[in-house]
């Protein structure tokens, strides 16, 4: 059931606790300003990097890093050995330099305004501007409480590592959040609610099913789409948009977790990349890629490969998904939502409201960019077999329909 990687690094951690210095086993490491996914990061580590442990709590140590700031970082990045992170280290991934990155995201941005025409690309800033938590450790707290407390008989009973996926194949050395800043500010220039209690709302859904899942220290952002059909994008690097119209077709709050987990499955089976590169693109991970585009005063061939990598990407997120994806972020949905107290079934209710409007719905809602015909019917079918054979209907999990209504009071207009 549960993998054991996390209390083996416990166990090292523990032998190691007299010299206090932990080994970063990731080739980019988020320090971040608190315990948990959704505060700002102040510092990325390398591989390698050896840090002080000062204290922890639950699956996140307390550090000291470079220039003497404590920060926050995730137990699944560090080893208590370095001679462990030598063994672990895969294939270089990411860009070293900000600058670099910064060059990525322009490339990204360029590309799609080019092959899209006059349509606006988006606004990098805007991602940023919107992707703020406005939410505290105790208010994430207070929010779980209803969940943690309740007497699921289905929280525990699957996780990732039952689901038999394939692993997924995609190019490990590109930059997924400057490729999913790209794509989500390209969303964004479609129209978003900034209702802050609706965001918020959405924002700590999201946060409580990271933090009770084996991704606990991935950061995701949840974007409402001011859009009335029943739609929602997963962007690289953790960006969800969820349309209005899908939010307004729930019943209660487990089905809400439901759009937002499934989105959050295309995220973390990288759904988005992994139709990208049929052919190798090497991007350099190093100050070369910044230093060849100043000294040429034009496009490096990165560059280059960097934007058809962007818009093939968008290509995958936006326009029609292969139904294997869909079902795939089906089931990580089922198994997000039952590990953080939710009912499991939200889901199936959610592919079951889909499956009878796509009868009746006009074409514009059910278009070709969204399924195919009959996708809506099986999708349906398959995910209420996944879940009757993998979860109980006793004791289910929580549904919370009262809160649910409760937030979107005022909305429902």
């Amino acid at each position: 059931m549960k993998s054991i990687a996390i209390v083996l690094l416990l166990v090292l951690v523990a032998v190691d606790l007299q010299s206090q210095t932990l080994y970063v086993k990731r080739n980019n490491a988020y320090v971040r300003e608190g315990p948990g996914s959704y505060y700002p990061f102040i510092v990325i580590l390398q591989y390698g990097a050896g840090i002080e442990m000062l204290g922890s709590s639950g699956n996140w140590y307390k550090v000291k890093v470079p220039e003497k700031k404590d920060g926050w970082i995730a137990a699944n990045c560090l080893v208590a050995r370095k001679s462990e992170a030598s063994m672990l280290n895969r294939i270089s991934s990411g860009w070293s330099s900000a600058k670099a990155s910064e060059s990525a995201l322009a490339a990204a941005i360029k590309g799609f305004a080019r092959k899209y025409g006059q349509a606006s690309p988006g606004n990098v800033d805007d991602v940023f501007k919107y992707s703020h938590k406005d939410f505290t450790a105790a208010g994430l707290a207070r929010f779980a409480k209803p969940l943690t407390g309740y007497q699921s008989s289905n929280r525990g009973r699957v996780d990732f590592e039952d689901l038999d996926f394939k692993s997924p194949k995609y190019d490990p050395s590109m930059n997924e959040q400057a490729i999913g800043v790209g794509i989500a500010a390209r969303l964004i220039a479609r129209g978003i609610v900034t209702d802050p209690a609706l965001v918020k709302y959405v924002n700590m859904i999201a946060a409580v099913l990271a933090q009770s899942s084996e991704v606990y220290d991935w950061d995701f952002t949840v974007f409402v789409l001011n859009d009335s059909t029943i739609d929602g994008f997963a962007c690289p690097g953790g960006y969800i948009f969820v349309t209005m119209g899908a939010v307004k077709a729930c019943d209660d709050e487990s089905m809400l977790a439901g759009i937002i987990a499934h989105e959050m499955g295309h995220v973390i089976r990288r759904h988005g990349l992994q139709e990208m590169t049929k052919r190798s693109v090497d991007i350099k991970a190093d100050s070369a890629f910044t230093e060849l585009d100043e000294e040429t005063g034009g496009e490096s061939r990165t560059e280059q490969d960097l934007e058809t990598m962007a818009l093939q990407s968008y290509d995958v997120v936006v326009h029609r998904r292969l139904f294997r994806y869909e079902k795939e972020a089906d089931e990580m949905s089922a198994v997000l939502c039952a590990n953080a107290g939710y009912d499991p079934w939200g889901i199936v209710r959610l592919d079951g409201k889909v499956d009878a409007l796509s009868k009746t719905a006009s074409s514009d809602i059910f278009g070709a960019d969204f399924s195919l015909q009959n996708d809506p019917a099986e999708r349906y079918k398959l995910i209420e077999e996944f879940v009757g054979k993998n979860f109980s209907h006793d004791s289910p999990g929580a549904r919370l329909k009262a809160r649910f209504e409760s937030e979107m009071a005022g909305l429902m207009h």
